[in-house]
Parts: structure tokens; sequence; C-alpha cells
């Protein structure tokens, strides 16, 4: 069931899978894939995989996209391959003044740089007077500009997409997965742990936000976070968007199950368990780990928030 393209060519039927995962994540970093290979006759020392060279897996109607090798690793009659969603140019480190540009604008040129191309979902496209890069990576700098905004990105398949985390968190969910009470998961509530406001200063302006959510702290970020404000309007938006970002993962948690292609990270669905009931409802998913050897997936997710 499991399938492999290696340079753009099929080679099913010329290996052997030892184990193979997939991980896909909503946010924060890119999509990886583990696949061991039985290798007795050293065929892939043959084949010499190189840093940045394509690989993908398919699983039934599913699969790991366009995937780019990251490391590889040679042992006594396996070998393992290790790829990334994002290709290897996005380790480099860049400095640029960015002026006069939205946010999408700031997306499309960034996956640009990258071979990639682009999706946006739900975004909010602003304009920014002027924001610098200073020797960071192109992925880095953008997470950085996400977060100020509410939004996220993920990279699949060659694309990058550009999405506001309240928009896809909000899609009403089309299917309920039922944990039984006998599998294995788990439900973390630090709820006590939440920020009710958040606070925000730099040069002339003053941001802040306040959720009705029974948190009494105030979320004031460090001074050494590079935030560049241009107006009160910025300053109000970064503030509200700052505290989601700090509150978003406060309920969580993860359960196991058969491998679902209807899912992805940052999909949406609705859970039902006896055992808690409370945690029944709309969830997020922040994380999935696929195993297709062993057929089954961890799904990790969040409660969506409100207020925000």
């Amino acid at each position: 069931m499991i399938q492999v393209h290696f340079r753009g060519v099929d080679i099913t039927d010329s290996i052997s899978i030892n184990d193979c995962y997939h991980d896909m994540y909503c946010e924060g970093r890119s999509d990886t894939l583990h696949i061991r290979f039985n290798d007795p006759q050293n065929q892939w020392d043959v084949w010499q995989p190189k840093v940045g060279d394509e690989i993908s897996v398919s699983y039934g109607s599913i699969g790991t996209g366009k995937m780019f090798v990251d490391s590889t690793a040679a042992e006594n009659g396996l070998y393992t391959i290790v790829a990334a969603s994002i290709p290897p140019s996005a380790k480099e480190g860049k400095s640029k003044a960015w002026q006069k540009i939205f946010l999408t604008q700031i997306g499309k040129e960034i996956a640009g740089n990258h071979g990639l191309s682009f999706q946006s979902y739900g975004v909010m496209d602003v304009q920014y007077a002027y924001i610098l890069q200073t020797n960071e990576t192109d992925f880095s700098f953008f997470q950085r500009i996400c977060t100020l905004e509410g939004c996220a990105f993920l990279i699949y398949d060659g694309t990058l997409v550009l999405y506001a985390q309240s928009y896809l968190e909000g899609i009403p969910p089309v299917k309920t997965i039922t944990i039984t009470s006998d599998g294995d998961y788990s439900f973390v509530d630090h709820s006590a742990r939440l920020y009710g406001s958040c606070r925000i200063e730099r040069g002339l302006y003053q941001g802040n936000f306040h959720v009705d959510n029974g948190g009494t702290r105030q979320y004031v970020p460090d001074m050494d976070i590079p935030i560049t404000i241009s107006s009160q309007a910025e300053a109000d938006r970064y503030a509200k968007n700052l505290l989601r970002s700090v509150n978003k993962g406060m309920l969580y948690g993860y359960f196991y199950g058969r491998v679902m292609p209807e899912f992805a990270a940052a999909s949406t669905a609705n859970i039902e368990n006896d055992r808690a009931t409370s945690w029944n409802g709309h969830v997020f998913f922040t994380h999935i780990r696929n195993d297709y050897g062993k057929g089954r997936s961890k799904v990790f997710f969040r409660k969506p928030l409100d207020g925000y």
C-alpha cells in the first residue's frame, strides 16, 4: 500500500520498507518524513541520495507530497532517509528592509525564493510601512510576522499555505471522531495559566487587548523581541494576536487511531469520549503523525479560542 517516488521515479518495486512515518504540522516547523529501508544489498549506497533530492510517499489516497532529503544514515543492512517539506535553501539567513508591502506579497516573495507556490486562506491583507529582516531565515522572519497577525503557515507538496488561525479554527467540523474509553488518549487543561490581557509598547505606540477568559495575568512581550509598530492600529492588533499566541495551547491533547485520509494538520473535527465529556466537541488538529508502516496515527489537537 505504501508507494515511494525518488527523484521522480517510482521505486516501490525495487525497495523493502522497514519503517515509515510522516509528521504533519499546522505551524512552527516543516513536515517531516522518516523512512527506513531494508538494504542488505547496499542498493542505496549505489543510488547515493543527496540533500535536496526529492522524495515522496503515498499511502492510498494520502501521502507526504513532495519532500526534500535532509539527512541519511547507513546501518548494517538498513538505510534511513529523513526528509522535510521545506527545501534546504530555507536554512540560509538573510537581511532585508521591507517597505510599503502587504503580508501576502511577503509570503509570495518568500515562497518564490525557495521554488514554492503560494496560497492564502482567510487572511486580512495588511500593509506594512517598514519591517526589518536581520540575518534571519526567510521562514523564521515570516513566522514572526504571522504571529503578530494571528496567522500561521505550513508547507505541503511544494506550496506555502498562509492562513488566519481564527479562520481555519472556526471552520465547522464535518465529522465526529469517537475516542473509546479504553483507547490511548490524553487531555490536558492548563486554563489556570491563561493570560487575560496583553500590553505591548514600542516607541510612540502602546497597544492593549483584554479578553474575558477568567485569566488575571497580563502578558507583556520581552523588549528583546523585534517588533516594529508604525501606528496605533498596529499596536492594538499586535496586542490581540500576541495574546492569542500565548493562550492558544492551554487546552490540548492527543489520541491514537487508524490513519484517517480525510484529515491533515490544521483540520477541524468533533471528538466524543464517554469518560471525559467536557472535552467533547470542536477541536483543531495541530500535529498528526501518520505511521504508514503500522497503519495508525497519533493526532494532536487543541481547543479553539473564543474572543479573538
